[in-house]
């Protein structure tokens, strides 16, 4: 009898899954309510194809304490062709996942795959994955992706997801995810707004950070329960879920699986008031990254999965290669877990020096160093000073701990008062110890023949940093010109380490990986190489400044130097390398907007929208406003609004930057779309408004026609070119 009810099950089952599939070839989406079922309830996925396998994953409940699980891989759609029958044990130290990578397939095939739980009338299946296997090294047919990332589910939608099922279900090999696939955050007030359905909560509470306080108070994942619940909530969404049985997936992290703006194991939550460095956390993060994501990374050497310390940081390695015939060979870097602090710490002090004088003579030489001295800041030794005019120090730090007290509401008067005089030791500008004065409403006198015979130097005011801990002047919206003297000077005087991003063991590797015969070379960067750069004082951009525009600003500023912008010595390396491989095209992420980037010499690069995150021009203009003088400035929300163009218009002055930004919106979400044949790679940017992601289309699919828009470039023999409609 059980061997008949076994017979009529998986006849019953296989009607399922043929339904299922079928849906699926047609480009019909399954309903809007999850397609996971409660035995499987995120679904199952796949990932990293190679010519000969692909990983599968998913996750069970067991509740019946069986521990075993059945693999089955077809060539059809009904599963009356299985090719792998493959029996799993579930390991409950895994949070219930099951990754397997399946070998011995054949080359630029289709299969369909699917996981038994239990035996006979109680058995379970799986909803239906489809996958498919990379072409041979030799095979010349053309290949189609996506590319995703920023998938930020509090507050929003992935229509882009929904969009991209409807229009591709059939046309795509493989989905790249540039990193970002979960956010740590349960609320961020500066970009996140969690709704009753859209919103991530935390069991372990204690095992959390706790942020914010009040009304904006919410939660940092720290433990491993805690960034599991973040891949629980993430994929229970129905769309994320039908990517992921559609195709397979080849997946990068970027910063925000880990934290925020992180670099190796440090966060940058507090701005330098506290040491951030937690290696056991970003060893949590990774575990649960390699126990969700569909990667070859945390498989053993029989394919099953096996994470161990060995795996994990500072040893992990998600840095790899794949290729797709003989037309694309694709690179996937890391640009996180081997990169050094960003050049101006956010708890860089204002009034301080980032160079002083013998090192900028040391760098500079005499000569260019005097013909340049007046760009420099004079300064005094403070303990010089104070042991002479012990009033002079004294008062600097009563008006400074006012400042410090503002900064910290939390800190009294006597702790303002000692933290200020230690700031203000060693070498410090006259141009901050005068605005001192001037805050105080006092006449600031190191002015003239007073300061006329002091040294000059750089202070980190020069850069931009005008508070005490602030990621203003620090990760973002820096004084160009000030920072990249402090870059080149820091590049030297550490031999590069400095600004080593990818860390020598990864650059030598990409450099063995692009030499091979494949028409073009794709690298993948979680993050930009774009310049984001303003120039307030271009003679095409100054005159439409509003009146109000402080004066201070209306030079080139530097917008994000989180990415590669803040590397830029590095940053030439890199494009160097890449620029002597004939057909090499650069696809990036992180940034919430798109960018089509020409770098010279051939080089041409292809940053995608954000899937759902908010959009670049809402993170600046929220900044922006919460700034308590840049807020104030009349026109603001008009001003950020015309950042993209010009950034583009900044771009193109070689005095700036060598690279050309051809097309921009830094208010768009979507995905990107990558063609490749033996004659040309063609990128297709498939865009919203990115406030569109704050509404549900999930059930009125329809609406997505009016919504997306598309923009097209095609690279060959090194020029990017508009296609226009």
């Amino acid at each position: 009898m059980e061997g008949e009810e076994r017979k009529m099950f998986d006849r019953i089952s296989r009607l399922v899954v043929l339904g299922v599939v079928l849906g699926s070839i047609l480009g019909v989406c399954l309903p809007a309510e999850a397609v996971g079922n409660d035995r499987f309830p995120q679904s199952v996925a796949s990932g990293d194809p190679r010519p000969d396998s692909v990983v599968v994953w998913t996750r069970v409940i067991d509740d019946a304490g069986l521990s075993t699980l059945v693999l089955e891989v077809a060539s059809d759609a009904d599963f009356t062709s299985v090719v792998v029958t493959r029996d799993l044990v579930l390991d409950s130290s895994f949070d219930g996942v099951a990754k397997v990578r399946v070998e011995s397939l054949d080359p630029g095939t289709t299969y369909w795959y699917r996981f038994l739980y239990g035996t006979g009338a109680a058995m379970e299946t799986s909803p239906v994955g489809r996958t498919r296997t990379a072409p041979a090294a030799d095979d010349p047919q053309p290949i189609k992706f996506a590319v995703i990332y920023g998938q930020d589910f509090t507050g929003r939608y992935y229509n882009s997801y929904l969009k991209l099922l409807l229009d591709h279900d059939e046309d795509i090999d493989f989905v790249v995810h540039l990193g970002d696939y979960v956010y740590e955050t349960t609320g961020d007030p500066t970009f996140q707004d969690p709704t009753s359905d859209r919103k991530v909560e935390f069991d372990d509470i204690d095992g959390a950070i706790a942020m914010g306080s009040g009304d904006t108070a919410f939660y940092a994942a720290s433990s491993l329960a805690n960034y599991r619940t973040l891949y629980r909530t993430f994929r229970s969404d129905p769309m994320l879920q039908q990517v992921h049985e559609r195709w397979p997936m080849v997946v990068i992290w970027d910063d925000h699986e880990f934290s925020d703006d992180c670099w190796g194991a440090t966060a940058t939550y507090f701005d330098g008031r506290v040491d951030e460095e937690d290696v056991e956390r970003r060893r949590r993060s990774e575990q649960a990254f390699f126990e969700w994501i569909p990667t070859e990374v945390g498989l053993g050497d029989d394919g099953d999965l096996a994470i161990d310390d060995s795996m994990l940081y500072p040893n992990s390695r998600i840095y790899r290669d794949f290729r797709f015939g003989s037309l694309l060979h694709l690179s996937m870097t890391d640009y996180r877990s081997f990169r050094p602090d960003h050049l101006i710490a956010e708890d860089a002090f204002p009034g301080a020096l980032a160079l002083d004088e013998p090192t900028l003579r040391q760098l500079m030489g005499n000569d260019l160093f005097d013909q340049m001295a007046g760009s420099f800041d004079p300064y005094l030794d403070m303990d010089v000073w104070a042991s002479n005019v012990p009033i002079f120090k004294q008062t600097c730090s009563m008006i400074l701990s006012q400042l410090v007290m503002q900064e910290n509401p939390g800190m009294d008067v006597f702790a303002a008062l000692y933290h200020a005089e230690d700031l203000l030791t060693g070498n410090i500008s006259t141009t901050f110890i005068n605005s001192l004065f001037e805050a105080a409403s006092l006449q600031p006198f190191l002015v003239g023949d007073i300061v006329a015979d002091m040294p000059r130097g750089l202070p980190y005011l020069f850069v931009g940093k005008t508070s005490l801990n602030d990621s203003m002047g620090s990760r973002y919206m820096l004084a160009k010109d000030g920072f990249d003297i402090v870059a080149i000077a820091q590049y030297f005087l550490t031999s590069g380490a400095a600004q080593d991003a990818l860390g020598g063991s990864q650059v030598a590797w990409l450099a063995g990986a692009l030499q091979n015969d494949a028409v073009w070379k794709v690298m993948a960067s979680s993050v930009s190489m774009s310049p984001m750069i303003l120039d307030f004082s271009n003679e095409a951009i100054a005159p439409g400044l509003p009146p109000e525009f402080p004066e201070a600003l209306r030079t080139r500023i530097m917008v994000n130097a989180d990415q590669w912008d803040g590397f830029p010595q590095k940053l030439m390396e890199l494009q160097g390398l890449l620029a002597t491989v004939p057909n090499t095209v650069v696809i990036s992420g992180d940034i919430h907007s798109w960018f089509v980037t020409d770098h010279q010499n051939g080089l041409i690069e292809f940053t995608a929208p954000a899937a759902s995150s908010e959009s670049l021009e809402d993170l600046i203009l929220g900044a922006l406003l919460r700034h308590p003088i840049l807020g104030q400035i009349p026109g603001i929300e008009d001003l950020v609004a015309q950042f993209g163009p010009l950034m583009q218009i900044t771009s193109h002055d070689d005095a700036v930057t060598p690279s050309d930004i051809i097309g921009i919106d830094l208010k768009a979400s979507g995905y990107m779309l990558v063609d490749v044949t033996a004659e040309a790679l063609t990128s297709t940017m498939v865009t919203m408004d990115s406030e569109e992601t704050r509404n549900n289309y999930y059930d009125d699919p329809d609406a997505l026609e009016d919504i997306f828009t598309e923009h097209v470039y095609t690279v060959q023999e090194g020029v990017v070119t508009p296609v226009v409609p």
